[in-house]
């Protein structure tokens, strides 16, 4: 009888610890879109010219719109007509892609975490593209349907976009947005954050 028991006690204490090793956490996933600031001038590194991070690709347009885009495509040159040191795709509200992160499934030239399309905009947890009106501008950053953390939609030029959306500072819109130390800027793009980025071989032009 001894000899039967024995193997069964074992079993069970063998299955507990075997599924506690199977669920333990894994190393958590970056959060895109990523902000990074290593010059200290409250913009995004990967907006302005020196730093310029349009995500993977070759694209010798100046401008996306000639090719039938209304966006600035994977791989853009940096862009700046009003020449204020930061990426015009980075200013006007489409979905246009600049740090790491880009990933494109469909080949359709919009990342998947903003592609409405993609099963990947409804499980991302960075910003999200959202164009309810079909107009190519992210309807979080317009007046209608604003949706900023903390503030207020401001707009002081008059073109339509809440203008803390154009100004490359850590400015969040839309939902899942987190933080914890209540110091105003989204936990993930702080030092340590999920979604703080550095320059990990993106292409600068």
């Amino acid at each position: 009888m001894k000899k039967i028991i024995f193997p069964i006690l074992i079993l069970p204490g063998f299955l507990f610890f075997g599924s506690c090793r199977s669920t333990a956490p894994n190393e958590a996933e970056p959060v895109y879109p990523m902000f990074v600031d290593n010059n200290a001038n409250s913009i995004n590194d990967y907006v302005e010219q020196t730093t310029h991070d349009p995500g993977p690709g070759t694209v010798s347009s100046k401008s996306s719109t000639d090719n039938g885009n209304s966006h600035g495509e994977p791989g853009h040159s940096f862009t700046d007509d009003n020449e204020d040191g930061i990426c015009d795709y980075a200013q006007d509200g489409s979905p246009s892609w600049h740090g790491p992160g880009f990933i494109d499934g469909n080949d359709n030239g919009i990342c998947d975490y903003w592609d409405e399309s993609h099963s990947m905009h409804s499980r991302h947890e960075g910003m999200r593209f959202h164009d309810e009106n079909e107009n190519h501008i992210n309807d979080y950053f317009e007046e209608e349907m604003h949706w900023g953390a903390g503030h207020k939609f401001i707009d002081a030029d008059g073109d339509g976009i809440c203008d803390l959306a154009q100004d490359g500072s850590p400015t969040w819109h839309g939902p899942g947005f987190v933080d914890g130390n209540q110091n105003g800027m989204s936990d993930h793009w702080e030092n340590g954050g999920r979604g703080h980025g550095g320059m990990m071989g993106g292409g600068h032009n």
